[in-house]
């Protein structure tokens, strides 16, 4: 599996903090994990991770583990580039 990792802290002033995190995941299998998991992870969290599979191919998600903050965090799932066309569920 081919792995490129996109993390990195960005902070503007002491009061804001973003936590960016993500990657791009080629291959037959792969896992995804949050920052700190198992435990919480930062506020301010924005993870964006890509999934490439070959022409044709079907990706199959299967989820060990998820929570998520009620009205504050969600999952949104793309078939493509994060566009509305290619928006599949949130």
């Amino acid at each position: 599996m081919e792995y490129m990792d996109h993390n990195r802290d960005i902070c503007n002033t002491t009061e804001c903090f973003i936590y960016t995190c993500g990657g791009t995941l080629k291959g037959r299998n792969g896992s995804i994990e949050s920052p700190g998991f198992p435990y919480g992870y930062p506020n301010g969290a924005n993870c964006t991770w890509v999934i490439v599979g070959e022409e044709g191919s079907r990706i199959q998600l299967i989820f060990l583990s998820f929570a998520i903050e009620e009205e504050y965090d969600f999952l949104s799932l793309y078939d493509g580039h994060p566009h509305p066309a290619n928006f599949r569920t949130r």
